[in-house]
């Protein structure tokens, strides 16, 4: 089963060298993830490629089920040996039967989804009786705790802060940011009583990750140097493999005390981890 005491970062930002940033935010996500139980049989939400259950589930034996709605992904996630079974599918209409799985598990996929209760009604059912719904999703404060936001709200520009982070809703393709209180509610009305919401990635690291956005050339008015860097177009030249060990050492050293914080007791961070219970 997943461990806290594993060293996500180092191995996410072997992963995603070429964008350390995403490697940072996952790599919290799996370190909040890791205190989870996950019953089984699991049902990887909008499995992707397999990465991250890779990376969560690492020696344990494969997950039992995956399903995702895009083929290039759904076939590196089946070529991934995570999955003893993938599907391309919908969240809104799960090919499985009622009470199949002991978990459904979903890593940073349900914000992507406009029309998310369908998807929770559908979890709901293909869960047991005392299954769990885990998933981890940017929170209510997701946009306030940008760098960019914080910086137009400091000199009194709430236009500009709304303004910036509705361009990161969009380069991210983010739909909506429930509060734990509205999580329960969504939970409820699909029969999954909510058992907890966690809080991870506490102000600053948000506020680092987004700068870093930029710094790496993720965002649209970041520094398109290590992106140019980066780019499949010049793998064959040899040189990235020295650079994505560098970017290992480097962030696994420097990045370490960000990726280790914890919320403090009562704060908000930029993401929420939501763990329910089948009714």
């Amino acid at each position: 089963m997943p461990s806290p005491n594993r060293d996500y970062l180092t191995q996410l930002l072997d992963a995603y060298w070429f964008a350390p940033p995403v490697a940072l935010w996952r790599a919290v996500e799996l370190r909040t993830l890791a205190h989870e139980s996950f019953p089984r049989p699991i049902l990887d939400l909008g499995c992707g490629d397999g990465l991250i259950a890779q990376v969560l589930f690492d020696g344990d034996p494969p997950i039992d089920t995956g399903f995702d709605p895009w083929w290039d992904q759904l076939r590196q996630g089946a070529a991934s040996g995570m999955y003893r079974s993938v599907q391309q599918a919908y969240g809104n209409a799960m090919p499985y039967p009622d009470g199949s799985f002991g978990t459904v598990f979903s890593n940073s996929v349900l914000e992507h989804i406009p029309d998310l209760e369908p998807v929770l009604h559908e979890s709901g059912r293909v869960l047991r009786p005392g299954g769990r719904f885990i998933t981890t999703v940017p929170s209510d404060a997701f946009r306030r705790l940008l760098a960019g936001y914080r910086a137009c709200a400091a000199v009194g520009d709430l236009t500009g802060a709304e303004a910036y982070a509705t361009r990161i809703d969009t380069r991210l393709a983010h739909h909506h940011y429930h509060s734990p209180k509205e999580w329960a509610a969504l939970l409820e009305r699909a029969g999954i009583r909510l058992l907890s919401a966690r809080y991870y990635l506490p102000a600053s690291v948000a506020a680092m990750w987004d700068k870093s956005n930029g710094d790496f050339g993720i965002t649209e008015d970041g520094r398109p140097f290590y992106r140019w860097l980066a780019s499949p177009r010049l793998r064959g030249l040899g040189f990235q493999a020295l650079v994505r060990r560098e970017v290992v050492r480097r962030f696994g050293r420097s990045w370490r005390r960000p990726y280790e914080m914890d919320v403090p007791e009562g704060g908000v961070g930029a993401g929420l981890l939501v763990v329910g219970e089948k009714m």
